[in-house]
């Protein structure tokens, strides 16, 4: 079914002058500028106003439109999105209207889904998001930016007018012709005063007429196309103007009365989840401890943001966090192409793409998410929800030792939960059992637990936060078969407010430490103190001596009970991955960054803790070029095992040998070179002496005996080195064996 089109029933566009009441011809520089600032920028507006009031009657020649569907079912998610389901009954072909803010259109695009239970779904229609300004410029009259009508009439030179104009001297004048310019002539008042006024020069069948644009009373286009255009052009800039709201129209196909829905994910608020927790243990007149639990309340606070008042809609509440993300659907993309110009070259041949060989499988809709079990929800639910009620009176605070009492009592009859709770996938999902109805741009708090929880009274003492005094601390165990949403929780200890405390996410049978109170009445204190190394290992792996040892480090905690009950207090101790837990020899519990050690404190007295942590530590020495001093001092060291002291003599005597013959190797080397200076020396006194001299002679035998001397250097170098190699390939074989300790 194609989406109904409106009639096209434009009248001819005429406009009006804003007259400020003086007598026409003749304007003082007061009325000029009045006319002016009022005319100018509120032109195209109230033309586009004018517009909307000439075809409003035209608008019920359009195609019936049905009511838009009411909102039957809400989810909330806790990742910042929502679910709404919205169902009604249509007849035949229907068009549905639904208006969102335009910041939802990205959501709605990505998620609707519309069911037709014995008809066609056909597309969805909306205004695309193209830019206003682009839009405008296709039409014949710019109207891009406001214009005055001087401005306005100077674009539409060339255009076919008819103007009525108001003489100097009375009675009116008509004018039939094309619009040439518009110009400004400065004219001088009675008294001296000058103004600018705007002549409009027309040429009719008369010839060029001019007339003032003050005196103008109404001017008709008589172009059908220019009018139409320019009236289409203001009614977009009409449009554009109301940028927060736009409307999907849904369009169904079908004969007959039935049901339909459409569901989408929108942006809406966190649903937020607070709690009211009653610790028990309040004293009875005989000085009993009360036999009540824990009791636990839950509230959950949503939020109606969207345009429609909720009116008996099923809510679901979802905790978990699914990825969700915002992609710009809306907003049409153009990509920037070069301009290339014609080629003039024969036609190609017609080309054929290749067929794909494998196709991407289909993908289903999903599904909107089940807010009913069993088509229904059961009377029972609805009247008790997860928490019983239970009896017995008493107010909040109502004096006397049993008031915790009568206040646990007290809140279990007045509240009871209005959620059912169950697994959904890798969430957890509360369905609200009560319909709820909640007025648009309202908030409302919902009662979703209401139960006997178990827990115990601990205080927790972490030195790095408080050295003195520890915390006020609730164990709390979650025993509800409900994933416990985070959130803030107000405590009441006895008929007392005690606190408030955070807590994070509460998975079924695990728990938590929420503190919510500085615990005055215990003290504490910590000294720490490290010690050297306990002992040592030795090791030898391929030529590299490892030593092992452990420093030990100790912490000891004294905790002091100035209160008459006694305590139970859990003393948090940082943990390290690489430290070894020596005493005490278990942990209460360990968390990622501490462990917990558990420590009963009566009233009155003092409790020492030790806390004992051994931390590894190695060194590493190379025996093929490592430092000779360090080897020395571990063959001394007498914790030293024998079979590594060997193995060390022995690697070091090797590498000694080495550099022993590479010694001797450059103490060769030397020698020549002591031997080349001295002959430098002869060689220069020889210049200056006669050949036949008996000193010459002598120089020639000296330079001879050293020349041999130098070969025999050269020849001992080279044997050395070569036996410095061959005894480095022998230690380096010799280390790549070594496997000890």
């Amino acid at each position: 079914m194609q989406p109904p089109k409106l009639v096209n029933c434009a009248r001819p566009l005429t406009f009006f002058p804003f007259r400020t009441g003086k007598t026409p011809g003749i304007h003082s520089a007061e009325s000029v500028s009045t006319t002016r600032r009022f005319s100018s920028p509120l032109l195209p507006v109230i033309c586009s106003a004018l517009y909307s009031l000439s075809v409003a009657p035209c608008l019920g020649q359009e195609k019936k439109v049905t009511e838009p569907l009411p909102v039957r079912a809400v989810t909330l998610f806790s990742s910042g999105v929502s679910y709404t389901m919205r169902e009604g009954e249509v007849s035949g072909d229907a068009t549905i209207p639904l208006a969102f803010r335009t910041t939802q259109i990205n959501d709605i695009l990505k998620s609707l889904i519309l069911l037709d239970s014995r008809g066609t779904v056909q597309p969805a229609v909306y205004g695309a998001k193209d830019p206003v300004g682009r839009t405008l410029q296709s039409f014949a009259v710019n109207v891009t930016q406001p214009l005055d009508r001087a401005a306005l009439l100077n674009r539409l030179r060339g255009a076919r007018v008819e103007v009525k104009a108001a003489k100097s001297k009375g009675g009116d004048v008509t004018i039939t012709g094309q619009i040439v310019s518009v110009e400004s002539k400065t004219v001088i008042l009675p008294g001296g005063a000058a103004t600018v006024m705007d002549i409009l020069n027309i040429l009719s069948e008369a010839g060029l007429q001019s007339v003032n644009l003050e005196d103008v009373q109404s001017l008709r286009l008589l172009d059908e196309r220019l009018n139409r255009e320019f009236r289409e052009a203001l009614t977009l800039l009409a449009s554009g103007a109301d940028d927060k709201r736009r409307q999907v129209t849904l369009h169904f196909s079908g004969e007959g009365r039935r049901p339909v829905r459409v569901g989408y994910i929108s942006e809406a608020p966190l649903w937020k989840v607070s709690y009211r927790l009653l610790i028990s243990g309040a004293e009875s007149k005989k000085g009993d401890t009360t036999a009540a639990k824990p009791y636990l309340q839950g509230w959950a606070m949503v939020e109606n943001t969207t345009e429609d008042d909720w009116n008996g809609v099923h809510l679901s509440l979802i905790s978990g966090r699914p990825v969700s993300f915002i992609q710009d659907l809306y907003q049409p993309l153009y990509l920037p192409r070069p301009v290339v110009p014609p080629d003039i070259i024969a036609s190609p041949l017609p080309q054929i793409a290749e067929a794909s060989i494998e196709d991407d499988p289909a993908l289903g809709m999903p599904a909107p998410p089940a807010l009913v079990r069993n088509g229904a929800l059961a009377k029972s639910e609805l009247r008790r929800g997860i928490g019983g009620t239970g009896g017995g009176g008493g107010g909040f605070g109502g004096g006397g030792r049993e008031s915790n009492v009568a206040l646990m009592d007290s809140m279990r009859q007045s509240v009871a939960a209005q959620a059912t709770g169950e697994k959904s996938g890798e969430l957890f999902r509360y369905d609200i059992t009560t319909p709820v109805t909640l007025p648009r741009q309202q908030a409302a708090m919902i009662p979703i637990l209401a139960q006997d929880v178990e827990g115990e009274k601990v205080s927790l003492y972490n030195a790095d936060s408080d050295p003195r005094f520890p915390l006020n601390a609730y164990r709390l165990r979650n025993n509800t078969k409900l994933h416990l949403k985070g959130g803030p929780v107000t405590l009441f200890d006895g008929d007392t407010y005690a606190g408030d405390a955070r807590m994070e996410d509460i998975p079924p049978g695990d728990s938590r430490l929420i503190t919510y109170a500085v615990d005055l009445g215990v003290e504490g204190d910590r000294k720490a103190t490290f010690s050297a190394a306990e002992k040592q290992s030795f090791l030898i792996r391929r030529g590299v001596l490892t030593v092992y040892r452990s420093n030990r480090s100790q912490t000891d905690y004294t905790l002091k009970n100035r209160d008459s009950k006694p305590r139970t207090v859990l003393v948090e101790q940082p943990y390290t991955p690489d430290a070894k837990l020596i005493e005490p020899a278990k942990a209460a519990e360990r968390t990622p960054g501490f462990y917990r050690f558990s420590i009963a404190v009566p009233p009155g007295e003092t409790r020492n803790l030790k806390v004992i942590l051994e931390m590894p530590i190695s060194e590493q020495t190379a025996l093929l070029n490592g430092d000779f001093n360090a080897l020395q001092v571990y063959i001394e060291r007498g914790e030293t095992p024998e079979n590594i002291k060997a193995a060390l003599r022995e690697a070091v005597t090797r590498r000694r040998k080495v550099l022993d013959l590479r010694a001797q190797a450059s103490g060769n080397d030397a020698g020549i070179t002591e031997i080349e200076r001295d002959q430098d020396r002869i060689r220069k006194n020889m210049s200056a002496l006669d050949k036949n001299s008996a000193l010459y002679q002598r120089y020639v035998k000296e330079l001879d005996e050293q020349e041999t001397r130098i070969q025999n250097h050269r020849k001992e170098a080279i044997r050395l080195r070569n036996a410095a190699a061959t005894a480095e390939q022998e230690f380096t074989a010799y280390l790549d064996t070594m496997n000890i300790g």
